[in-house]
């Protein structure tokens, strides 16, 4: 394709800006692309599943905020099973989805997170739910290299799974 420029008489320099800007916007496509997987991380979300390896628990792999992917996990931990995952037999722990992440830090080889929920909150369905729940957040969180252990509070009580 030739295009002529009047001011040059040339097709040359419009020739030139049309390679030049054609390759400038591929390689921002190509670094925008770059910056989004370098976004995301392959997490493992550990939630209900008989038979499960641990309580009844099994992971499902999910893509989450490579930028914080303790506190994504642990929010898609809350948020239940995708509608796939409820076909393939996994299900959301109790009471998961009445509860946020009032504070979570990593220091020391040490994740520390406190659930907080609301007042209209009727405690857990069944004997083993608290303990379950408590396996799945430190499974989930002890895929993380820098975590080696967990401490998890439920509205700043340590010993909730214990009752």
């Amino acid at each position: 394709m030739k295009i002529f420029c009047p001011a040059r008489k040339s097709t040359l320099p419009v020739l030139l800006m049309m390679v030049m800007f054609g390759s400038l916007s591929v390689s921002v496509a190509k670094g925008q692309a770059t910056s989004r997987s370098r976004q995301r991380k392959l997490v493992k979300i550990y939630f209900y599943h008989e038979p499960g390896e641990y309580i009844d628990l099994a992971p499902v792999k999910r893509f989450v905020n490579g930028a914080s992917p303790a506190r994504a996990a642990i929010k898609a931990l809350l948020a239940g099973p995708t509608a796939a995952e409820r076909r393939q037999g996994f299900d959301s722990l109790a009471s998961a989805s009445e509860f946020a992440i009032g504070s979570l830090s990593i220091s020391n080889g040490t994740a520390r997170v406190n659930f907080v929920v609301s007042r209209t909150w009727a405690g857990f369905a069944g004997d083993t739910a608290p303990i379950r729940f408590k396996a799945a957040v430190g499974l989930t969180l002890k895929q993380f290299p820098e975590v080696k252990r967990t401490i998890v509070t439920l509205n700043g009580d340590k010993d909730f799974a214990e009752d």
